[in-house]
């Protein structure tokens, strides 16, 4: 039985129903999770799937995508998507190089579309974590400081989770985390120091932070 399967989905730009590659929930096998979120997959990873070229137009999205504004469906139109290549990977099975690739122009559209912040963050920490499966540190890192400047960013203009696309609580883990990932300690502490002094944290997220904090001080001896 294959483990990849085609899923119909609606593009965002022309609104036709287009077809794109998924790993069937059967064949998803997680071997390990770091502390940053990024998971180990046993198997075909889900992670290579997530981006989807549309058929039709060639729009290049992800499902977190929000509806697209006029003068944006405009902009696509005369200047973006007459340049967009043609992917035939995007509709078969993808290696973590060709879904690195993906990722890149999915962030592009997302930009150009005015995405939130939270989702173009989102994109650049995929892309960290398949430069770290691919053992690339020099691409992971670059990607990971590009990431948490856009969610150190959302913190500082937060408004709500619907608005900004993140819980307020969730972000703090995730920024936390992710200077952990890069090793820059002083600046993992001040942010796990944030969440454990909250009175506004909730107790799921105080439980994560404290075993994330209490594993980077063991694996480097502070």
């Amino acid at each position: 039985m294959p483990a990849i399967y085609s899923k119909k989905c609606k593009c965002p730009y022309c609104l036709k129903e287009t077809e794109t590659k998924r790993v069937l929930s059967r064949h998803i096998r997680v071997a390990k999770t770091d502390f940053d979120g990024f998971i180990h997959y046993d198997g075909p990873n889900v992670y290579y799937y997530e981006p989807v070229q549309c058929t039709h137009c060639r729009f290049i999205f992800h499902e977190a995508f929000e509806k697209l504004r006029p003068d944006v469906r405009e902009r696509l139109t005369t200047d973006i998507l007459p340049a967009l290549p043609v992917l035939a990977f995007a509709t078969t099975e993808r290696t973590a190089e060709q879904a690195i690739q993906l990722y890149k122009l999915c962030l592009y559209s997302a930009q150009v579309t005015l995405q939130k912040e939270s989702i173009l963050a989102m994109l650049g920490v995929r892309i960290a974590w398949l430069n770290r499966l691919l053992a690339n540190k020099e691409q992971e890192v670059l990607w990971m400081e590009r990431s948490v400047e856009k969610y150190e960013a959302l913190y500082l203009n937060y408004t709500d989770a619907v608005r900004t696309g993140i819980p307020h609580d969730v972000l703090l883990l995730r920024i936390a985390d992710l200077y952990a990932s890069l090793e820059r300690t002083d600046d993992a502490k001040q942010w796990y120091s944030l969440i454990f002094q909250s009175q506004k944290i909730s107790d799921r997220i105080k439980k994560d932070a404290r075993e994330h904090w209490e594993l980077y001080r063991e694996r480097h001896q502070i």
